[in-house]
């Protein structure tokens, strides 16, 4: 199964496990039958989900296909590479270079490229002041994303420029041609949405993921591509030249360490990375821009912010095959960065490759859909909903966070809007099912006991104290919690059989026990290996009884029939003999040969 959508759900592989609820910043997943779906008009594609899931139901969309399509079309395909590639193909830059080419595209260029060009105009806008609230970076189309959906107040806030990636694409067709095509390779699924979006700004959009699959499927080895005789084989392959500093966006503050005009936003706090920080921080810039103050006058708000989705930046990112960790990748990423700082020591003697500021420029609209499922339900609906979650009382809702939502009232929300189901309440549902339990333990007519691997009643029912104890009557529910923690031999001699559920894990064991006034048969069950096992106790005695007596009267009948037989018998043979002699005598007289006359 694939879909339209960078992030879809294979439900056939979900496991409601709500592991994706409870990751997803925004609670853009709907569980509906137990599957967990991406709602997708409620995503910002961060693919948080596609990283928890346990059973890897969330899955990124495979565009390698589209991108095989292009090659095979006769068009001339350029690759768009991301700056964090330094960190996922760390020591292997130019290996990776001959493979994309390997692959049949006709050449290769820094997405960083684009990103001179950003900074560029950024650092303009910022010098001509022009804006009443601060500015914030759109490199990042998470970020894009959650603003268009959550916070439509601050969408004029956002910089009316395209991302780095969609400057560099226009590059490149000002560059090679409008008939070129490009694929975009980098560690972010939300590029692929940026590319559905806007066509041509790529025309295609792979994670490292796909790239690495695509190269495995191709017998296409890194490591066994050997360019030690090739002197000019160094970055300057990148077309039409690799890129400055901006090879630094990969990193938290990366693009703030290339604004020439504005160093001290590097002190002034302006870089946050990670959804959970920026949300927060959309939250606080939002209020802001109502009140048109923080709470705390002293404060001074610096005039432009780069959010970046990811924890540390895109080397983070969902798309990345993460083979070394997050410390590892920073290291190397900036390494590398210093590394093509330093060989290209005059940077101002780049110029920025041929693009103008307008063709940069870009503007967001909201998206109705996601704001307005914020909307909140009234408080009676909310109580509502809480009691048919089984929290009507307060002391119910424990706000444990094992449905994926950070407390009742917010699941209470969630159902309300179709995005949850009452079965999410792990809490709710174990005390459904310890309450039907309960129901059947006290009312089966057996005795029931459940005991610990230490031979201690757990649990009992009021027919297994009737049955091995002087208790006469049905015991109550306090009765019951006395008994609680009792060994199970002070009831009945059943220790081995118990034991032998602990030692041996037998699936059952049935055994009839004699006891002095009566007869039970037991059935020794294991309830969780090794740590519960259980038994049902069944009187019979009266079933005995009643079996010796009828099995007495058919002995008595028994024996009844075989005198009568045997009476018939000895009539049959008096009878019989009689008859033989009185048959002989006829036939003798018939022998006997006739007297004639003389």
């Amino acid at each position: 199964m694939s879909s339209s959508y960078p992030i879809y759900t294979e439900q056939t592989e979900c496991r409601d496990c709500y592991k994706c609820v409870r990751a997803c910043p925004v609670k853009a997943i709907r569980v509906k039958d137990g599957s967990a779906v991406v709602c997708h008009d409620l995503c910002i594609f961060c693919g948080k989900c596609v990283d928890v899931c346990p059973a890897h139901a969330k899955k990124i969309r495979n565009d390698v296909p589209k991108a095989k399509e292009l090659l095979a079309s006769g068009r001339k395909v350029y690759v768009s590479l991301a700056p964090s590639f330094s960190a996922e193909f760390a020591g292997q830059e130019r290996q990776l270079l001959c493979s994309l080419l390997a692959l049949g595209f006709e050449g290769v260029s820094e997405t960083a490229l684009g990103a001179e060009a950003v900074s560029a105009s950024v650092d303009n806008l910022l010098d001509e002041k022009t804006f009443d609230t601060p500015m914030i970076s759109t490199a990042c189309p998470t970020v894009v994303e959650a603003i268009q959906k959550y916070y439509p107040s601050l969408i004029p806030s956002l910089t009316p420029l395209h991302s780095p990636l969609g400057a560099h694409s226009r590059q490149l067709r000002n560059i090679y041609g409008n008939d070129i095509a490009i694929v975009f390779i980098g560690p972010c699924i939300a590029k692929k949405l940026e590319a559905d979006k806007n066509a041509g700004l790529p025309d295609v959009a792979l994670t490292f993921g796909e790239l690495k699959q695509w190269l495995d499927e191709e017998n296409i080895d890194l490591m066994d591509i050997n360019d030690e005789n090739r002197e000019d084989f160094d970055e300057r392959v990148f077309i039409p030249r690799a890129a400055t500093n901006t090879v630094g966006y990969a990193v938290e503050n990366g693009m703030l360490s290339t604004l020439k005009n504005h160093p001290s936003l590097l002190q002034d706090g302006a870089g946050v990375s990670g959804t959970v920080d920026i949300l927060s921080a959309l939250d606080s810039l939002e209020k802001n821009t109502k009140t048109h103050a923080f709470e705390d006058p002293t404060i001074s708000i610096p005039p432009f912010f780069e959010f970046l989705s990811c924890s540390g930046g895109c080397i983070n990112g969902p798309g990345c095959v993460k083979d070394a960790t997050a410390l590892v990748r920073r290291i190397t990423s900036n390494h590398y960065t210093q590394k093509r700082t330093k060989d290209l020591t005059d940077l101002n003697a780049f110029k920025v490759v041929t693009i103008s500021p307008e063709e940069i420029e870009c503007t967001f609209i909201e998206n109705k859909t996601a704001w307005k499922m914020e909307e909140r339900p009234s408080k009676f609906a909310i109580e509502q909903a809480l009691a048919k979650l089984g929290k009507s009382d307060e002391r119910e809702r424990l706000n444990c966070g094992g449905c994926g939502y950070s407390s009742c009232e917010d699941f209470a929300i969630a159902y309300l809007k179709g995005m949850a189901e009452a079965e999410m309440c792990v809490t709710n549902m174990r005390k459904q099912a310890q309450s039907k339990v309960d129901v059947l333990l006290r009312t089966l007519p057996m005795g029931v006991v459940i005991v610990d691997n230490n031979l201690n009643i757990i649990d009992c029912n009021s027919q297994f104290l009737k049955m091995f104890s002087s208790v006469s009557f049905d015991a109550d529910e306090q009765t019951l919690e006395k008994v609680s923690g009792l060994k199970v031999e002070t009831f009945v001699d059943a220790a081995k059989y118990f034991a032998r559920q602990f030692n041996q894990m037998n699936n059952s064991e049935r055994i009839t026990l004699n006891l002095p006034e009566s007869v039970v048969k037991a059935t020794f069950f294991t309830v969780e290996p090794r740590r519960l096992a259980g038994a049902l106790f069944q009187d019979v005695t009266e079933v005995v009884h009643r079996r010796d007596a009828v099995m007495r009267r058919a002995e008595d009948v028994i024996q009844k029939n075989l005198q009568s037989v045997q009476q018939i018998a000895s009539l049959l043979g008096e009878n019989a003999a009689d008859t033989e002699i009185m048959l002989s005598s006829m036939i003798d007289l018939f022998e006997q040969p006739q007297k004639t006359g003389a």
